[in-house]
């Protein structure tokens, strides 16, 4: 079994959820028009990363909907979104928790790419102790 498919799925899940903290940084002073009574409204939904493990080695990472509230209902009168009463669904992003998954997501790809040079390094000393 070779360490080099579940080092780069390793590096690869953590693009994804770097990739995920992004958006929703990005979109998190974003708004949009309150869910209407059917749940519909053009306001950002955050996302997060759903992780799972591959058969034989590896991850496989994927964007999903957070689960929970979506939004939080935020008093905004200047917004063209606004209802009568000035408000609008801003998205439920905590700001906290997606730095900490920034900082996560990088580490977890230093890992992975650390895994993958040691890896490559043990091949060549092989190869190289029989050549």
């Amino acid at each position: 079994m070779s360490i080099s498919p579940i080092s780069v799925s390793g590096m690869q899940a953590a693009a994804t959820r770097l990739e995920a903290a992004a958006q929703n940084i990005a979109n998190a002073r974003s708004s949009g028009p309150l869910p209407t009574s059917s749940g519909a409204t053009t306001a950002y939904a955050p996302v997060t990363v759903k992780q799972s493990d591959v058969k034989g080695g590896g991850v496989s990472a994927r964007i999903v909907n957070a689960g929970g509230d979506p939004y939080i209902p935020t008093y905004d009168p200047s917004s063209p979104d606004a209802d009568a009463e000035g408000m609008v669904a801003a998205p439920n992003v905590d700001m906290a928790s997606e730095l900490v998954n920034v900082m996560t997501a990088r580490m977890s790809y230093e890992a992975s790419a650390k895994t993958l040079k040691v890896a490559n390094d043990m091949m060549k000393t092989t190869l190289d102790a029989f050549s």
